[in-house]
């Protein structure tokens, strides 16, 4: 079974549409017509909305020296509508990367397990904090007693701005990729290793 985050799994929704499907089909009072009509659009529209949320999310992998590879996916926002205010938690499109590891990571000296974590900014003019949460519920707000790790971030300025954000990694290391995350004329980057 295929399941999009956060909702039924693509077979059971086929099944429960092509049920209300047949039973609305069958009514002919008017009532039934508008009853199926909104069942069906709260069953269908979820899952169109997370098909197209996916599209737009681009990923980043590195791979250590044995195979063992970690990602980050994140939405590619337009820098110039979604500026990072200092000092604050920011999210690219307001919404957090999520970062996949199946090999123990450690950053700032804190090991971060086998699995998945989401990613949060805190901007400032010349050093960003990384923040690792252990909280991947879908639609929760960042909660600060979730974060496994914080750790200042390098920085530097890029030559032009870039039109949206975009992340990539370095592996400067057998055991170590590098994150770079490029925001308007800003270049920030951390190094993870791999435990």
């Amino acid at each position: 079974m295929t399941k999009a985050d956060g909702c039924f799994p693509q077979e059971v929704t086929l099944f429960f549409i092509s049920m209300l499907y047949t039973l609305c089909i069958g009514r002919i009072t008017m009532r039934w017509p508008i009853v199926c009509t909104l069942v069906l659009s709260a069953l269908i529209l979820p899952n169109l909305v997370l098909a197209q949320s996916d599209a737009n999310a681009s990923t980043a992998v590195c791979t250590f020296t044995d195979d063992k590879q970690m990602s980050v996916r994140y939405n590619p926002a337009k820098v110039g509508k979604d500026d990072a205010a200092n000092g604050k938690i920011w999210m690219p499109g307001n919404s957090p990367m999520d970062i996949f590891t199946e090999t123990t990571l450690t950053l700032n000296n804190v090991d971060i397990p086998t699995g998945a974590y989401r990613l949060y900014f805190i901007p400032a003019k010349d050093t960003w904090t990384i923040i690792v949460s252990k909280n991947v519920s879908a639609n929760t707000a960042y909660d600060d007693k979730q974060d496994l790790v914080r750790a200042p971030m390098q920085s530097g300025k890029l030559p032009q701005a870039v039109p949206e954000v975009s992340v990539y990694f370095g592996h400067i290391a057998p055991k170590t990729c590098d994150m770079r995350v490029d925001v308007g004329k800003m270049r920030v980057w951390v190094d993870f290793g791999e435990k």
